[in-house]
């Protein structure tokens, strides 16, 4: 139980993070966002090249809100790299299907972030 508690707490975190790095975007204040990035890649034991190779099984051991987390990272670092952003959100809409078929909850948020990503994606 404490354990659970405690990873609890480690995901609340890092969605913390993941927001700061929204919010960062979202008023161009971007300087601090590749560490930030980091930190949460770093939290997750995971990086950009694993979660664009990795296939979802492979990915969800650590389980669904930490794989979610790490797409939702991907997203945002697609704002950094428009050489790879298509590929970076395609992967990241591969990734959210599969979050929303497998998991038992439904996500309002995961939905418009699927819509948003088919908007983007060309």
């Amino acid at each position: 139980m404490l354990k659970r508690d405690f990873i609890m707490i480690q995901i609340e975190e890092l969605a913390k993070v993941v927001l700061q790095i929204i919010t960062n975007r979202n008023t161009n204040a971007t300087r601090h966002t590749p560490e930030l990035i980091q930190t949460v890649y770093n939290s997750l034991k995971l990086d950009r090249p694993t979660l664009m190779t990795a296939q979802p099984e492979e990915l969800v051991n650590g389980g669904i809100l930490r794989l979610e987390i790490a797409v939702k990272t991907l997203i945002e670092e697609s704002y950094l790299y428009p050489d790879e952003e298509q590929a970076m959100l395609r992967k990241a809409k591969m990734l959210l299907e599969y979050i929303q078929k497998h998991d038992n909850t439904f996500s309002l948020e995961r939905v418009n972030m699927l819509n948003e990503l088919g908007r983007r994606i060309l």
